[in-house]
């Protein structure tokens, strides 16, 4: 007959050993992941770049200073930005696009569109090996809108000069408008040129479309999400086994909209007129109209 005590006996050893069989697994894998943790990352990733505001000056120099940082990271093989932004300032959306233009000069770049590329958001994009949008993307807007100052001869304060603190007469305002824009169109038609089957004009004429749309007239690539960008950038790399890698570059909080906009048109929401009045933007505002370059403003 068995004895009770020495089943108990038996039964706890075996349940011991089961439990130092397991901590001896775990703390294998544990030392696995600690040793994989101790490096400064995979030796080989992509990297995934959030741009997902609209643009300031701030944010563009945010965004430069996380793509030369990149840059300069052996580790990081290629890069996907993961775009929803209806542009903003023509400044800072210049700078993006330069930076852009660099990284792309010595890594893969691949785009993918969750939201709107518009205006600032698609100069920004433009020199990209590949853009993947959504059916719901909206892209394109290639077109430039301006302010001027309203002036009915009583001035609220003492200027050395006539145009002093503000952005000159209409004539002026309406000439850097269509430097602006033909420095867009130009950026446009040198990186998606031979992607294009439409020509300059209709271009120029800032429509903004449906992802399929934008893939079917040579704006976009393809149709896809943000995977398909991820494994077309490794492609591009020759890389196999990679990480990937988020960034969020600093100072995109901030939401910047043109005057009248709203959220159901794609614009930003509320910024305010003395800003608006000072300055140029590359953004997406259908309230605008379709062939309006300069927004006489009452309120500036």
């Amino acid at each position: 007959m068995t004895n009770p005590i020495d089943k108990h006996a038996k039964t706890l050893a075996t349940s011991w050993t089961f439990i130092i069989v397991v901590a001896a697994i775990v703390g294998g894998v544990g030392g696995v992941a600690l040793q994989s943790g101790s490096d400064s990352g995979p030796e080989n990733s992509v990297a995934v770049v959030n741009i997902e505001s609209a643009i300031t000056g701030g944010t563009g120099d945010a965004v430069a200073k996380e793509l030369r940082s990149i840059r300069g990271n052996d580790s990081i093989d290629a890069v996907v930005l993961r775009v929803s932004s209806p542009g903003g300032a023509v400044s800072g959306s210049e700078v993006q696009y330069r930076a852009v233009k660099r990284l792309a000069q010595e890594k893969p770049v691949v785009t993918s569109v969750r939201g709107p590329a518009a205006s600032g958001g698609y100069y920004t994009i433009a020199p990209t090996d590949k853009i993947y949008v959504t059916p719901s993307s909206l892209v394109g807007s290639v077109g430039v809108i301006s302010s001027v100052s309203e002036n009915n001869g009583v001035p609220s304060r003492w200027k050395s000069a006539p145009d002093k603190g503000t952005t000159g007469p209409a004539d002026k305002a309406r000439a850097r408008a269509a430097t602006f824009r033909q420095s867009f169109l130009d950026v446009v038609m040198n990186e998606r040129g031979d992607d294009l089957t439409v020509d300059r004009e209709t271009i120029g004429r800032a429509q903004i479309y449906a992802g399929n749309k934008a893939v079917e007239i040579g704006l976009a690539d393809e149709i896809g999400g943000l995977d398909a960008a991820i494994t077309d950038a490794a492609d591009r790399a020759s890389v196999q086994n990679y990480g990937v890698v988020y960034r969020s570059p600093g100072g995109l909080g901030g939401l910047l909209s043109i005057i009248g906009g709203n959220s159901d048109t794609g614009a930003a929401n509320a910024v305010s007129a003395s800003e608006f009045c000072t300055n140029e933007y590359l953004a997406y505002a259908p309230q605008a109209g379709p062939d309006l370059e300069v927004i006489q403003n009452a309120s500036c």
